[in-house]
This record gives C-alpha cells, sequence and structure tokens, in this order.
C-alpha cells in the first residue's frame, strides 16, 4: 500500500533549498524517513477479487501487509493498568467562576448521561462469546503499563503511538507530530491541492531533543477524553513531557534535568529575543494574577522556507544559534528544568505573534468532555451543549476552578487554541478572538482560535428518528408497497454471507421488511419476517454455530470475528478494529427492531447484542470489558474507523451513512429496551455524527472551496484522513463509489444526512459544469446498486423521476425495492414542497 516511501524531508529540503544540513547522528529524527501525504497512500488493499468494485456496497479491506509485525507470543493477563479515565467535567465547569459572562451557562450543564457510572447496558453478565487471546499482541515499551490496561484503545485519533513501533505521526491540528525515542518533531503541515486530493507534506519542522543525548525512550503515559501524554525519559533523571491536544496554538514541552536543544530541517535566518510586555498601572494586578516574571521568555525565530516561529520558555531561555540549523541554550549552564513551547506565526507573523504572547505560558494538563443534557422542545427547537474542559498548568495546583478572565488586558492566563469550522458554527461567539490568528488549518479547513479553558458549541438537534419513516404513507403508496413487499419478503430474505460485514448488512435488510410489514400492517408477513431474523441472528449470537464465530478478544478488549482475529486481511480487517460501528450497527439495528415488536423472541439475543453495542458504542467509562466509546472522537464530532491498522495520514473513516447507522440503531436499541439516559446521550452522539458529515463529507461546492480550496470542489468527500481528504474510496474512484458509500443504508434517519439542498446541488445535470454531478454518476452505474441510492437521494428533489428511475435498478446486497419504495414514499413531503 505504501508504495511512495519517500527521502527524508531533511534531504528534500537542503536539495531544494541548497543548505548544509546537520550530522544525522546528532538525532534519531534526522536518520529516519516520514512517510509524505501521497495519493498512493489509498489505493486498493491487495487481495480484492477482480470483479470488486462491481458488487455494490463492498467494504475495502485495510492493508494486510502496512506496518504488521510478526505476532509477539507473550501473556497479556493482567498485564495492563486502567487507562486513564475522564474528569468528571461538570462539577469543574459548574466552579469555574473566572468564566463570568458565561456563569449562567456554566452552572447549568448537566451531562446527558454520567460516563464514570455502570452501563445499563452491562447487566454483571458473563461474557456471552468465547474468550480468545489475540495473536497481535500490544507493544508494550510503547506505554505505561501502569496507566493502561483491559480495555485497550484501538481506534484513538493518536494511536499511532501505540502501534507497531510507534513511528508514524499523529496529527494535534494544525500540527503534526512525530515522537522517537529521543526527541519529538514538531511541523506546520502545507497542504497541496488538485482535484482528487487534499495531501499535507507533513515537514518534521523542529526536532525537539536533549543537547545531551540523555533521553532513550519515550511511552505513552496517559490519556484522556481530549488527548494523550508522552513521556521521554532517560539517563541522570532526564526526562520531557508533552500532552497532545487537537486545536492547541501552541506545542509543549515540560522538561526536567536537561539540556534543551532545538534542531530545525530548515536553515535558521534569525533569532530575535522579544522583550517582555509591561502591564500598565491602570491594570488589576489582582484580577489579571500574573506579572512581568509569569511571562515565559519569548524568541522568534525566522526560518530559510519563509515561516517563522515563536519560541517560548520559561524559566527563560536565551537561544544561541549554532550552524546553520541549531538552537541551544546560552544562559544554562548545566542542566534545565521548565517548560518549551512552539508556535507558528501563520501567515500573518506580525499580527499573529501579538496575540500569541498574550497567551504564551498556558497549556492543556487535562481535558474533558461533557453532553449536556438535552434543552428545548420538538416544538421550539430542540439541543445540546457539547464542553470541552481544559485544566492548565496556570491554574493553582492544576484546578480548573482557577480560571482567568482578563481580555480586558495586556496578557491572561487563558488557554489559546483553535476550534474547526463545525464547532464555530455553533459556539458562543465571546468565545471567538475578534483579532484573531490567521492562516491555520487543518485537513478539514480553515481554523478559529479562541480563548478559554472551557469550550462550549450548540449542537442543535433533528427531529427524533424513529423505527417508522418521518412521514405518513399516502393510501395508493401503501398498496404499491404492500404488493413489494410480498415479493421482497419471499425472494430477498435468503442471507448466506458468512463474514460479519455481508451478514449484518442482510439481517438488517431482513428487519427493514420485517419493520415496514409493521408500518403497513400486514401481521401475517410481519411474523414470518420476525421468524426469519430470529433464525438468522441465532447461529450468530447465541448457537455461535456459524462459520465465522464472534470471539471476545481477551488482549485488546472486544467482540471480533475468528477469522479476522486469526487474519488481519480477512472480514475487512475487523480482527484489529476496523470498522466494527459499520459492522455491528447492522446487527445491533436488526436487534433493535426484534426488541421492539417481540420481547419474547428478543430475550435470548438481549445480552449478545448489548455486548456487541458496548464493543463499538460504549457509554460507560468504568466497563472493565469494552472500552468508553471505541471509534467516536469528540472534537472532530465523528467516528474513526481504521483499528489497529498505523497510516502516516493519521485515522481515516469512509463512510458516513454506515456510522450513521451505527449510531441511529444504537439510538432505537436504547429506546426499545427503555433506556431514556443512555438513549438521549446516544441521539447526541448521532446527531454529531450527522452534523460533521454533513459538513465535512457532504459539502456544498462553495463549502468544499472553503474547506479545502480549489479545484477539489466536489459535492462529496470519499475517504476524510486526519490529515488529508480524497475524492475516491478504498474500491475505487467512480462518482457512485463516492456520493454511494456516503448515503447507505437507507433508513428513517438517512433524512439527517441527505438533505434536499445539497441533493439538488449535487445532481448538477450539466455535464459540461460539473462531471462528478450525481446526475451523470448515476447514469454511468447502469442501474445497479449504486445507481438506485442516487435516484433514492433524488426523490428529495423529484419524487416520480426519482421513483421510475430507482425502480428499474438491481438492488444492493444490503437493500431491496421495499426499502427504497417506503424511503421515497415517507420523505415525499420534502419533494412535493420544493416542486
Amino acid at each position: 500500500l505504501h508504495s511512495a516511501i519517500l527521502p527524508v524531508l531533511a534531504v528534500l529540503a537542503a536539495r531544494a533549498l541548497g543548505i548544509p544540513m546537520p550530522d544525522a547522528s546528532q538525532d534519531e529524527s534526522l536518520g529516519k524517513q516520514l512517510w509524505m501525504s501521497t495519493p498512493e497512500t489509498t489505493q486498493p488493499p491487495a487481495g480484492i477479487p477482480a470483479n470488486y468494485a462491481l458488487q455494490p456496497a463492498r467494504r475495502a479491506q485495510p492493508p494486510s501487509g502496512a506496518h504488521v509485525a510478526a505476532p509477539k507470543d507473550r501473556d497479556t493477563t493482567d498485564e495492563f493498568a486502567h487507562i486513564a479515565r475522564f474528569d468528571k467535567a461538570t462539577d469543574l465547569h459548574a466552579r469555574a467562576p473566572g468564566y463570568q459572562n458565561q456563569t449562567a451557562t456554566i452552572k447549568g450543564i448537566v451531562s446527558a448521561l454520567d460516563p464514570n457510572q455502570q452501563s445499563a447496558l452491562d447487566g454483571g453478565n458473563p461474557l456471552a462469546f468465547k474468550s480468545k487471546t489475540h495473536p497481535y499482541t500490544p507493544n508494550t515499551r510503547l506505554f505505561d503499563q501502569s496507566k493502561f490496561k483491559l480495555p485497550l484503545p484501538t481506534n484513538r485519533w493518536w494511536l499511532n503511538l501505540m502501534i507497531e513501533q510507534g513511528a508514524d505521526p499523529i496529527h494535534p491540528y494544525p500540527y503534526v507530530v512525530k515522537c522517537m525515542q529521543n526527541a519529538s518533531s514538531v511541523g506546520f503541515p502545507r497542504f497541496n491541492i488538485d482535484q482528487a486530493h487534499v495531501t499535507s507534506d507533513q515537514p518534521a519542522d523542529w526536532t525537539v531533543g536533549d543537547g545531551n543525548q540523555a533521553l532513550t525512550q519515550r511511552k505513552v503515559t496517559g490519556a484522556d477524553a481530549l488527548g494523550v501524554e508522552v513521556t521521554w525519559t532517560g539517563s541522570s533523571g532526564a526526562q520531557m513531557c508533552s500532552r497532545f491536544y487537537k486545536g492547541m496554538a501552541f506545542q509543549t514541552f515540560e522538561m526536567q534535568n536537561m539540556a534543551p536543544r532545538l534542531t530545525t530541517i530548515h536553515a535558521v535566518l534569525k533569532v530575535e529575543q522579544l522583550t517582555r510586555a509591561v502591564l500598565s498601572a491602570q491594570e488589576d494586578a489582582a484580577q489579571v494574577q500574573r506579572d512581568v516574571s509569569d511571562m515565559p521568555l519569548m524568541t522568534k525565530v525566522t526560518l530559510n522556507d519563509g515561516s517563522q516561529w515563536l519560541v517560548t520558555s520559561k524559566p527563560g531561555i536565551t537561544w544561541q544559534q549554532q550552524g546553520s540549523s541549531t538552537l541551544q541554550p546560552q544562559n544554562i549552564n548545566g542542566s534545565y528544568t521548565g517548560f518549551v513551547q512552539l508556535a507558528h506565526l501563520g501567515d500573518q507573523p506580525a499580527n499573529n505573534i501579538n496575540v500569541l504572547q498574550r497567551y504564551a505560558g498556558t497549556y492543556p494538563t487535562a481535558g474533558a468532555v461533557t453532553y449536556a443534557q438535552v434543552q428545548g422542545s420538538d416544538g421550539t427547537g430542540r439541543s445540546s451543549n457539547v464542553v470541552f474542559m481544559y485544566q492548565t498548568n496556570t491554574a493553582a495546583s492544576s484546578d480548573s476552578t482557577h480560571v482567568y478572565n482578563t481580555s480586558s488586558v495586556s496578557t491572561t492566563m487563558q488557554l489559546l487554541s483553535f476550534v474547526l469550522p463545525h464547532h464555530a458554527d455553533h459556539i458562543n461567539g465571546t468565545s471567538i478572538l475578534s483579532n484573531g490568528l490567521s492562516g491555520y488549518r487543518c485537513a478539514k479547513g480553515p481554523l478559529t482560535a479562541v480563548a478559554g479553558n472551557l469550550i462550549s458549541y450548540n449542537q442543535p438537534l433533528q427531529q427524533r428518528p424513529g423505527f417508522a419513516g418521518p412521514g405518513a404513507l399516502a393510501d395508493s403508496d401503501k398498496s404499491q408497497l404492500q404488493q413489494q413487499l410480498l415479493r421482497d419478503a419471499a425472494t430477498s430474505t435468503n442471507v448466506t454471507a458468512e463474514d460479519p460485514y455481508f451478514f449484518g448488512k442482510g439481517a438488517a435488510k431482513v428487519a427493514r421488511l420485517y419493520q415496514i410489514a409493521q408500518e403497513v400492517g400486514d401481521a401475517t408477513t410481519a411474523a414470518a419476517l420476525g421468524k426469519k431474523l430470529v433464525a438468522l441472528l441465532t447461529p450468530w449470537l447465541v448457537a455461535q454455530s456459524n462459520s465465522d464465530p464472534l470471539v471476545y478478544d481477551s488482549t485488546w478488549g472486544g467482540v471480533v470475528s475468528t477469522l479476522g482475529i486469526s487474519d488481519p486481511s480477512l472480514d475487512f480487517g475487523q480482527g484489529r478494529y476496523n470498522d466494527h460501528h459499520f459492522h455491528y450497527g447492522y446487527f445491533l439495528y436488526a436487534g433493535a427492531v426484534l426488541a421492539k415488536y417481540d420481547v419474547n423472541a428478543f430475550a435470548p439475543l438481549r445480552e449478545p447484542l448489548s455486548q456487541l453495542l458496548r464493543d463499538y458504542a460504549n457509554p460507560s467509562a468504568s466497563d472493565a470489558q469494552f472500552p468508553f466509546m471505541r471509534h467516536f472522537d469528540p472534537y472532530d464530532g465523528h467516528s474513526w474507523a481504521a483499528g489497529l491498522f498505523t497510516f502516516a495520514d493519521g485515522r481515516n473513516q469512509e463512510s458516513t451513512g454506515e456510522a450513521l447507522n451505527a449510531y441511529y440503531a444504537a439510538y432505537l436499541y436504547a429506546q426499545a429496551l427503555g433506556l431514556q439516559e443512555t438513549a438521549e446521550f446516544y441521539e447526541i452522539i448521532l446527531n454529531m455524527e450527522a452534523a460533521s458529515g454533513r459538513r465535512y463529507w457532504h459539502p456544498t461546492r462553495a463549502q468544499a472551496a472553503q474547506l479545502y480550496g480549489k479545484p477539489f470542489v466536489h459535492n462529496a468527500v470519499g475517504i476524510l484522513w486526519s490529515s488529508k481528504a480524497d475524492y475516491v474510496t478504498f474500491f475505487g474512484a467512480n462518482p457512485e463509489y463516492v456520493y454511494g458509500i456516503q448515503m447507505l443504508p437507507f433508513t428513517p434517519a438517512s433524512g439527517m444526512l441527505i438533505k434536499q439542498d445539497w441533493v439538488r446541488e449535487a445532481w448538477c445535470p450539466d455535464n459540461s459544469t460539473c462531471a462528478d454531478g450525481m446526475k451523470p454518476a448515476a447514469q454511468s452505474a447502469s442501474k445497479n446498486g449504486w445507481a438506485q441510492f442516487l435516484y433514492t437521494a433524488y426523490a428529495l428533489v423529484d419524487r416520480n423521476a426519482a421513483l421510475d428511475n430507482a425502480a428499474a435498478c438491481t438492488p444492493d446486497d444490503g437493500n431491496t425495492l421495499t426499502n427504497t419504495l417506503h424511503w421515497i414514499y415517507t420523505n415525499q413531503q420534502l419533494a412535493i414542497d420544493s416542486n
């Protein structure tokens, strides 16, 4: 897969710029290759059948040969300690007196569900699946075993640090970081844009290390809801620690008993020590809680690639240039204990440096997330506040009750950070800096600067999706639907797939027919379909007599397939925790429908289904068997899919439609079981996933230009990574694949993601202006399952045209014409209004 290994970035820079390079032996980072993000990093994996792209909705397998080490024979029983859990953020929020202008809001924050309590899904029952150790064991050299134990994280944004050799970078926006054994690199990515890809160069602009080469080992030493802590140790008590959180303006390194050294792949042109700001006599020192001695010493460094950086330190370091590319302390005799920060000065250094100086010296030491209770009503609009809370080094004893609101003075102890476009759409405007920072972005688009240890944005909630469609069935439509239901019930319920993904799709297809039979009042057909559904699920979940049984992985903590655990190239990598929310979301949808209509038949299936839900969307952080919300990233507002596979481009997700389905199924399941608090939590997650899906995978062309830049101006993104965006899928670049994978499966929740205005623009009937439009894509798909998905979505614009064309298509293996007609009929009001 990674066939485009490029030369060392330092060598590339040297050749391009004609500058001498430092001795590679001085630091590990200079002797290692850092993979650049290229289109070649998204190629179809080996071993896919020749007819792969012709089979509708096939899932891509992750690369079987990418960064896969030989199995390690180690006993992992009781080897790990718990991952650092989430702070009880609600209490911290309510005690933050520094935010005078947000006091009422802060005091009103009540969590929808306490993640520190045992989940109502966890009945304390034995595991429903046989236990099996995983041949791919954790590399315990990479993390502190006193801080991590079963269940281990498998899909966190920073997971590159903990798998394989920990060599691939992580992406704490707007930076890229690589943690070697003896140092850390920090880079400011430059994005390259063409019609098919938005890629980043992932440079190692700076390497932060020890001049005496005393650091010899690095480990992940903690994690919380938002970030990760990495600690380097070595001889003579040397130690360096950094906590990486997305959106931080500064990258900070705490140091003990070290000789700090900064090395760049560029040439240093100028080093300027800045004069410390002096508070005026009119400013209230008691309010500021800070004087000149509190402020770090600041240095501006200009490099020959045209960039400028702010380097801060406390106690202050006077940096002296050595050679063309190294900075070392001039005023430190012996070892140093303190911190060093680096911040890129963006595209307007003169303005940005004034902003950054005010916030220098403050950095996060812990992070927490609260999903607040839903407010409002269906009639007036419902929403939930999503709150990020950071403890910082400048708060007394790292206690977040001491937060300072000093926006009127020249310096502040508040935290300076960035938010993503979907945060900025709904954030409290007082948090956004009026004189902000310019020139900072990530793969998701431009970043907006905010100030404060608490960041709260309002997540609007759409109309609650139910089991039934969003609109009523007209009598004439109901009659036609009943006739098609009888045909599909007789011909489309034979599910023969042996892997969990395609079997799950097939079971959910039958469950959709079962649900529709209930809606149209066909009791006889419903009863037959209910029995069929039980017969399908029982061998997988109760008897475990299917050919590829699910097992509990006692090494990492999760449910995987027997074939998947033995071979990472089988079952689409789900044995390495790839796509669990896609796979098991289908199982949970089937279980939710059965639980609603036939409690007795559902009863034997309840425990294994609940454990599958805990596997991919566990609402409890205290669960000893499954991690908290395995895939979901609260900062990005969506899930990551890649599991225990490492990529230089970071995490990725392809199918927003299947991610939506996963949390829709979780919501319905909790509703069917009467777990209202759990259902409310899942409703919030569902709306966050839908909102990020619309913002980043389903943009208008104007939004695409603003987020990604020209000429990457499409109405759909195929795969979104931590550091790049692709207008391709893992199984092909056809536009119908790119559109279709972002919509399937069609359920009553699909309207949360698929909007009429987006479909109208994406349809784009004029091939001369947008050859990648949905209409030409549907026409080129030759009436297959992909075309049917596109025509189904077009029903939001033109019902009659959609019906005629969709009915002429052969359904995908997880779909039926009954389901297609039901979706068109129950979403017709929008089409009628638009016409």
